[in-house]
């Protein structure tokens, strides 16, 4: 390691130096209104897959 420093110390030699310095920031906001929508929307998510697993369990069976 020494020996490195040396020639870097010489006359006529480059020290170049990269710097990278990233810094992510990442916010995401998701405004769901009022609870009564949110609530209405998972109600109806469930109702919707419960009646596709009935018509799949009918189509399976004829």
């Amino acid at each position: 390691m020494k020996e490195l420093k040396e020639i870097n110390n010489q006359p006529g030699s480059n020290n170049n130096k990269n710097d990278v310095r990233v810094t992510n920031n990442f916010t995401l906001n998701i405004n769901l209104g009022d609870p009564l929508n949110f609530f209405a929307l998972i109600g109806g998510i469930y109702i919707i897959s419960r009646l596709v697993k009935k018509r799949k369990g009918k189509r399976k069976k004829m």
